[in-house]
Formats: structure tokens, C-alpha cells, sequence
């Protein structure tokens, strides 16, 4: 005996919700949970069905919707091609055969799957249950003999003939919809990692307000979360691009609660694994100030552990830190949020990966060479001669620097002033001793015009 898949909700949905396109009454409601919005998915359902040869049967209430389709050929003055128009023969309260407006190839480019019709289906069950009463448990799901179908006053029932794409729908009900499997998520954004991918990937699952909408597609690298977003916006189609997902999850990261960012900095800690969301910029994860942050991220590494990238480590270890290595927008993003990083718990030099010397004798002379010609030519601004410090570089990675002048002090490479060299000095040297002695006695910063004008004077008076 033939099986269907049923499909029932309390309330009576007017035929014109499977047969006019853009019907559809959802978005006169403000109970919190509706779906619905395009006023298309039924009709969607029915072109899919009927391109898979399932041909549904609907009944609202006593009226008996049967659907179908009949040959149209349409020609203009280039070409004549046949179109199956969709048609349904009602039953019951109403007889006839009415020739709906669309034809059953309409949507075939992107409604390609049973299940997405089904989807459709059961989410606007969903919406009538909520806009009746303001709950969803009126929806009944159920696999059913052909005596079986028939009318129920009160309610709308769709039967789907039964083929192994209907019993896999059926038998994934909770993947398709967080109301049949976990319904205590549905009120969540954040939703620890279970068995909700439709194969074998681990790509990130996307919900709105419950109704799963896709898989991350552009990588299969395995995610810490799933997500339900009930503001992601869709198209008619149920589509949204990768990048809006994954803005939107890195969004709801950024806000998430203590519990779920403990998931995330204990990945972080003890995993090895490189998981989807280490990928999110760090505009979207901080969006907006939240203290729960830190909290996780003590509660999982402890008061003496520091998140950080690689190029940090060895100085943070020096200092008496643990370090945590991250990716570093999850990094910039944790320090927005009141974590301990890198750059809050080292000096400058430290973070710059710089110590601090005492200056050699070439670095002395440098500066004291450059000194004497700035005095000649009157521009020292009514500033003392600066001390002078070397620096040398701890980290490997990164550009060369060279010089730099801080808070009074004029700093040189130890790489470019070695000890014992006095008497003459490197062109290089010099040049960097004459940039940062130009940078004290102006305050002006690089490729500013006060520190252009400054060099051009100094020359033209050496000139004359």
C-alpha cells in the first residue's frame, strides 16, 4: 500500500497560499518565531515535487487540492517551446480544475531538492501554529497509509507521496528544524557542535529562527559551533552568501556568552586542530564591548596566561607568561575585549621585540658628529644634545629597524654601530643618527612637511 509523508497544522490555510504566488499572511503577525515572508514557498514546493513526479495533495480544511501538470506550448516570432503549466483539481467544498500561474519549470535553477520543499512546507505549518496560538506544537509530522489520506476540520494537512528523498527528510526532521530535535535552542545563537550536518563535513550548520538554511560552502574546515541566526537575510531562494554567514556568525561570536567562549579558548589551548572560526576578522568578532571575554579566557588558561600570536611567545615566556597562541584577529579582537595579550602586559620595545642596550662608542659618535653640524647651523631648537641607547632586535621575523627616537631618547640598531668604531663612520650610520636627531629636535613625525622643512633648511645652511 502507497505511504505519505503528512504534513499537519492547526488552522485553516486559504487555497490561495498554494496557488497565487507572493501570497502569504506571515508577516501580519509580530509573534515572535514566524518564518515565513516572500509568500512563495508553497508554490516553490509544488514545482519541486511535481519535478521529481511526486504529486502532492493538500487539503484546507474540507477543500481537496490535488496538483498537476498540462501541456502549454508558448511561441513568439524566434521560438515555440512547451512548458508543463501547473494546474490543481479541487475537491470537496469546491470542484474544477483551475490553470495556475506558473509553470512547473519556475525556480528549477536554485529549488533543485524534495527536501527544500518540504522544508517549505513544514515551516509554514510552523508559522500558522504560531500565529493561531503562539506556540508551534500543533505541527504534526508523521508517515501515513494512503487510507490515511484525508481531510481534518480545523487544519491544513500536505501529503507527500513517500520516496526515499521524502523518508530521508523525515528521517532528518531534527537537522531540518531545531523545534523537533533541540527546541530549547531555538531561542540561542551560539549552538555547541552535534551531529547536524546532512554528511560527513563538519562545516558550520546556519539556522534562522530555527530552519536550517545551509552549510558553510566555500571551505570544509570543521567549525566549533553551529549557529541560528533569526536576523540573517535570505532571498527568495533561502540563499545568503558565505560571506554575510560568516560576517553574522563572527558577529554573534563577538557577543557570545562566557560558556561559549570557554569552548572557544579551550580549543584554542588544547587543540591542534585549525577550526572555521579562527578565519573571522576581527571588526566582526568586536563589534561591541563584552567582558565575558576575559572571563572565559581566565576561566579556561588561567591569570598568568597571555593570548598571543607566535612572534611573542619568547618574550612572554621570559617574562613569566603562558603563552596561548592565536590567530592574530582572534588576538586584536580578545584585546578589544579585555583579554590579556601580547600588547597589554609588554612595554613597546618588548612588543616591538626590541631590548635595550646601553650605546656603543660608534652609536656615541654618531649622534655626537650629527650633533655638532646641527649646532653650526643654529637648529637645534634650544634643545640639549639627546642621550643615546642601541637596541637590538629579539624577534627574526618582520622588517629590519633601524632607528627610531622615543620620549627624548634617540635609539640605534646595535647591528649598525659595533664597538670600536669611532673614527670613521658608516655613511648608514650617520644618515640614521642625522633621521632621529631631526625627529627630536622638531618632534615631526616621517614624511611629515615640518620634518621635510627641517632637513631642507639644515642643508641649506651647511651650504652657505
Amino acid at each position: 500500500m502507497p505511504a505519505y509523508l503528512k504534513i499537519e497544522n492547526i488552522g485553516v490555510c486559504p487555497p490561495e497560499g498554494f496557488t497565487v504566488l507572493g501570497v502569504s499572511l506571515a508577516d501580519t503577525s509580530d509573534r515572535e518565531g514566524v518564518i515565513g515572508q516572500f509568500g512563495s514557498g508553497n508554490k516553490h514546493g509544488v514545482g519541486v515535487l511535481l519535478r521529481h513526479n511526486l504529486s502532492p495533495i493538500v487539503y484546507s480544511g474540507n477543500l481537496k487540492m490535488e496538483f498537476s501538470t498540462k501541456p502549454q506550448t508558448v511561441s513568439d516570432d524566434l521560438a515555440t517551446k512547451e512548458f508543463g503549466r501547473v494546474v490543481v483539481k479541487y475537491g470537496g467544498q469546491r470542484t474544477g480544475t483551475e490553470e495556475l500561474g506558473f509553470v512547473v519549470s519556475y525556480g528549477n535553477k536554485d529549488w533543485t531538492d524534495v527536501a527544500l520543499a518540504l522544508r517549505e512546507f513544514v515551516s509554514n505549518a510552523i508559522d500558522r501554529c504560531i500565529r493561531e496560538r503562539g506556540d508551534w506544537f500543533g505541527v504534526k509530522i508523521e508517515i501515513v497509509e494512503e487510507s490515511q489520506v484525508r481531510a481534518k476540520k480545523g487544519h491544513t494537512r500536505v501529503f507527500v507521496p513517500l520516496n526515499p528523498d521524502v523518508l530521508q527528510f523525515y528521517n532528518d526532521l531534527g537537522k531540518w528544524f531545531l523545534h523537533f530535535s533541540e527546541p530549547e535552542s531555538l531561542n540561542k545563537t551560539i549552538l555547541p557542535k552535534r551531529d547536524r550536518n546532512l554528511g560527513n563535513r563538519k562545516a558550520a550548520v546556519i539556522y534562522r529562527r530555527g530552519v536550517r538554511v545551509r552549510e558553510f560552502e566555500a571551505t570544509d574546515t570543521e567549525s566549533l559551533f553551529d549557529y541560528n541566526l533569526n536576523n540573517l537575510t535570505i532571498d527568495e531562494a533561502r540563499k545568503a552568501s558565505d560571506w554575510d554567514v560568516k560576517y553574522h556568525c563572527a558577529r554573534a561570536l563577538g557577543a557570545a556568552d562566557k560558556d561559549a567562549l570557554a569552548i572557544l579558548f579551550n580549543a584554542i589551548l588544547n587543540s591542534e586542530a585549525a577550526f572555521w572560526e579562527y578565519e573571522f576578522d576581527t571588526y566582526s568578532l568586536a563589534n561591541a564591548s563584552n567582558v565575558n571575554w576575559a572571563a572565559a579566557f581566565d576561566s579556561i588558561a588561567g591569570d598568568k596566561s597571555v593570548l598571543t600570536v607566535e612572534g611573542n611567545a619568547d618574550q612572554l615566556r621570559r617574562k613569566g607568561y603562558n603563552p596561548v597562541i592565536a590567530h592574530e584577529s582572534l588576538v586584536n579582537a580578545a584585546q578589544r575585549n579585555g583579554v590579556r595579550t601580547a600588547a597589554t602586559v609588554l612595554s613597546a620595545d618588548e612588543f616591538a621585540g626590541r631590548e635595550i642596550v646601553e650605546p656603543t662608542d660608534a652609536a656615541k659618535a654618531a649622534v655626537n658628529k650629527v650633533w655638532e653640524v646641527v649646532q653650526l647651523a643654529g637648529l637645534t631648537n634650544g634643545k640639549e644634545k639627546p642621550p643615546t641607547k642601541c637596541f637590538t632586535s629579539i624577534l627574526e621575523a618582520g622588517v629590519s629597524l633601524n632607528g627610531y627616537y622615543d620620549k627624548g631618547v634617540v635609539y640605534i640598531n646595535r647591528d649598525l654601530a659595533p664597538n670600536g668604531l669611532t673614527e670613521v663612520l658608516p655613511n648608514k650610520l650617520v644618515k640614521v643618527a642625522m633621521e632621529e636627531v631631526a625627529h627630536y629636535t622638531t618632534g615631526a613625525t616621517d614624511n611629515s612637511r615640518d620634518f621635510q622643512d627641517y632637513l631642507l633648511e639644515l642643508a641649506t645652511r651647511l651650504v652657505n
